[in-house]
Parts: structure tokens; C-alpha cells; sequence
């Protein structure tokens, strides 16, 4: 009887090591289980978002449309014609890339005005060519046209190049819609600029505004 007694005793005092035992090793399975889970969200994580598992970001991106209405005042000799001022509405279209960097073509209208004898306009053809700086979005961006302007009236003689580097900043309005402001240096020049012995090349600040759709 006092066996019993003692093995009962003994029983008595080494359940609560046991119980402790199987609380410590569910404790133990749990703390691992979520390690390999943690560890699983890290690395879907580290692919979903790192750099080194996107290489092909930099061509990303979308279509883009830039339409502005344009004006612009000439600078120092203004009495010769297409010289004095002009506004107009233009329009880009090409591809904006993940990195900032945006090719395009565009079109318009340009109606120049340097006096009552001396008014007409001109069709632009250009490359349109954009940057813009950060994520923030208020976006700040530099651009530079250039191409042709096309006159149907005197193709020869008043046909120009032009060059329009600018700077400007973009901000959202709407879905995929920004509003687009920037300011440049206009520049033009005959098409023969450069086998003439008098060199004609007009000059203006130019404004631009409007609406960039796209991403």
C-alpha cells in the first residue's frame, strides 16, 4: 500500500513537467510554422517588388497624348514675316516609358501675325521628346521639339526648321489626365539657313498648356 502511495506521489509531481514539456514544443512548432511563413511572405515580397526580378521595368509603360494650345512672342528682330508673334494648337502622340522618358510625334496648327501685311500660318511636323523628373505626382519635366513648319502658300521661301526646348511640370486632374504647363525658348530657321550670305532665324518664348493623357 505504501507503493502505491509513493508511485501515485510520484505521478502526481511529473505531470506538470509533461504538461510543460507538450507546451513548449506546440509552443516551438508555432513559433516555426510562422517563421517559414513570414519567411515565405518575405521572399514573394523581394520578387514581387525588387528591381532584379523586373528587368524588363524600363520598357514599360504606356500611350501617351500631349495637346496644347501654344503662344509665343517674338524677340529682337520682329518686322520681318512669321517673326512678330504666333499661337496655335498642337498635338503628340507616342509611347511614355516606366523611367520617365517619353517618345513621340506630333502635329498642328500655328497662326502667325507680325502685322496686317504679314500674317499666315504654318504646319508643324515634329519629334516631340519629354523627361520627366521623380514619382512625386506633381511631376517637373524638360522637353525639346523640332522639326518642320510647313507653309502650302510659299513652301520654298517661308517653310522653316525649329527647334522649342522648354521645361514644365504636369499635374493630376483625373484618371490617366494631367494638367501640362511649360515654358521654352522657340527657335526657327529658313530652309536654307545655311547657304545664305543673310542668315534669317526668329526667336520667341513660348507658353504652352494642356492636357497630357496616358500614364
Amino acid at each position: 500500500m505504501k507503493r502505491l502511495y509513493i508511485f501515485l506521489l510520484v505521478l502526481i509531481l511529473m505531470a506538470p513537467f509533461a504538461a510543460a514539456q507538450v507546451t513548449t514544443e506546440r509552443c516551438f512548432h508555432l513559433d516555426k510554422v510562422q517563421f517559414l511563413e513570414h519567411k515565405q511572405d518575405f521572399w514573394r515580397s523581394h520578387k514581387l517588388y525588387s528591381t532584379s526580378a523586373r528587368p524588363y521595368e524600363s520598357v514599360g509603360g504606356g500611350f501617351y497624348d500631349a495637346t496644347e494650345i501654344t503662344y509665343g512672342f517674338g524677340m529682337s528682330e520682329t518686322s520681318t514675316p512669321f517673326a512678330d508673334n504666333y499661337y496655335g494648337l498642337t498635338t503628340a502622340a507616342g509611347w511614355r516609358f516606366a523611367n520617365g522618358l517619353a517618345l513621340g510625334l506630333g502635329t498642328g496648327y500655328l497662326k502667325y501675325n507680325a502685322g496686317e501685311e504679314n500674317t499666315g500660318w504654318m504646319m508643324p511636323l515634329f519629334i516631340d521628346v519629354r523627361y520627366f523628373i521623380g514619382q512625386q505626382k506633381n511631376k517637373f519635366f524638360v522637353m525639346a521639339d523640332g522639326g518642320i513648319l510647313i507653309n502650302y502658300e510659299d513652301f520654298k521661301e517661308q517653310g522653316r526648321y525649329f527647334a522649342n526646348p522648354a521645361v514644365g511640370i504636369v499635374i493630376p486632374v483625373a484618371k490617366s489626365t494631367q494638367l501640362s504647363f511649360a515654358a521654352g525658348l522657340y527657335t526657327q530657321y529658313d530652309y536654307d539657313f545655311f547657304e545664305k550670305d543673310v542668315m534669317y532665324r526668329d526667336t520667341f518664348i513660348n507658353l504652352k498648356l494642356g492636357l497630357l493623357f496616358g500614364k
